[in-house]
């Protein structure tokens, strides 16, 4: 799912610079951008976006008084180069403040923040709840990913390959010790010194492997059957 936004900024460089961010974003798309508030709010009333990036400081009309002024506000995140401005932009509820210059890493860091708002508030219209994410770095490329959707990790050396119901199998830079960490011990269990699994995903077990939902199996280690049976254990149905 892919969240389509707009950047508005009049000075060209800057406008240039977001606009490439946005690009770069995989679960972001570039719907337009403008340097001018007055022909953004235009083309608002013929088209919709989930969020904009807008500078502050323009002529005319500003970002914070263009924002004011719009019936159905998208998410926000305001643009500037002047700290003085946060506050104000908050008041306006914004999803975040950016300070220029503005880095690519900051920039996904308020693009997650507006990923994770957006599935908030498409989650209370469906009445489906939110997902909790977490964000992945692979083939320089964001990837946001649902919890949920995980159906196993394995470790291969400095790597981890996580495979979801969603996509195909992610390989990003990182270790096992991190993800299991990272993940709740209620949802996700160890189970061998290159595997973490979803417990919700597991169809079967024998014979020291774990049958999973997409159909692939994966080995037990000797070290973590005990935690293995125990959680067997203590969730099998008994009459």
């Amino acid at each position: 799912m892919k969240i389509k936004c707009i950047a508005i900024d009049d000075e060209p460089l800057a406008l240039q610079q977001l606009s490439r961010y946005i690009l770069d974003t995989e679960f972001l798309e570039l719907a337009g951008s403008f340097r001018n508030a007055l022909v953004a709010g235009k083309w608002f009333s013929e088209n919709k976006a989930d969020a904009i990036f807008v500078d502050i400081e323009m002529p005319g009309i500003n970002g914070l008084d263009f924002i004011r002024e719009m019936n159905q506000k998208p998410l926000v995140v305001f643009t500037t180069a002047h700290s003085e401005y946060a506050l104000e932009g908050f008041k306006v509820d914004a999803t975040d403040y950016l300070l220029k210059p503005i880095d690519y890493r900051d920039f996904l860091h308020s693009a997650e923040k507006v990923y994770r708002q957006f599935l908030l508030i498409q989650g209370a219209a469906t009445g489906q709840g939110n997902k909790h994410i977490i964000f992945v770095r692979s083939e320089y490329k964001t990837i946001p990913l649902a919890i949920e959707d995980i159906i196993f990790i394995e470790s291969q050396s400095e790597y981890v390959r996580i495979f979801s119901h969603e996509k195909r199998p992610i390989m990003t830079l990182g270790s096992l010790k991190s993800y299991q960490e990272m993940l709740s011990p209620g949802l996700f269990l160890r189970v061998h010194r290159s595997f973490i699994v979803n417990l919700s995903s597991i169809k079967s077990i024998g014979n020291k492997q774990i049958l999973l939902t997409n159909d692939m199996r994966i080995p037990v280690g000797k070290l973590y059957e005990p935690d293995l049976k125990k959680h067997i254990n203590e969730n099998i149905h008994r009459k």
